[in-house]
């Protein structure tokens, strides 16, 4: 099922090099959003990955007709099979609070399987507040 609406909070993010080349020549509707989950960085990867929880996860909300061509690419370096025992992460359809109006939206979401949550927890740096591109700025990635 595909929605057109797609929440990011990592490397698909506005000016980050993933955006560019998936995302900016579709030129969806941006909104600041916000979703549940526990994020974590993978220092071996250099990006973040989110597990489903009780935090907050910062981020962009993107709407566009063309999501159904996108979501493809994305899934291919996203290493999403439909599968979780075979993909890398998954896409979840979650709640996604858009922050300007309150109004709350369902979106594709890509999450790190919870089968592979022990690693994560063992392997992962905890970003406690969810915010990756504050996290690129306070370790000069921006």
């Amino acid at each position: 099922m595909y929605l057109n609406n797609l929440f990011v909070f990592g490397t698909l993010l506005p000016g980050l090099e993933n955006h560019k080349k998936f995302i900016e020549k579709y030129k969806p509707a941006v909104y600041t959003a916000r979703a549940r989950g526990v994020m974590y960085y993978l220092p071996s990867d250099d990006y973040p990955v989110v597990l489903e929880g009780d935090g907050e996860i910062k981020g962009i909300m993107f709407d566009t007709p063309e999501m159904s061509v996108i979501l493809p690419e994305i899934d291919e370096i996203e290493k999403f099979t439909g599968v979780e025992s075979q993909s890398h992460l998954i896409r979840e359809i979650k709640e996604v609070e858009l922050l300007e109006s309150g109004k709350k939206v369902k979106a594709h979401m890509y999450l790190w399987p919870p089968s592979k949550a022990d690693w994560l927890k063992k392997n992962g740096v905890l970003i406690p507040d969810g915010d990756w591109a504050r996290f690129l700025r306070e370790n000069g990635k921006l």
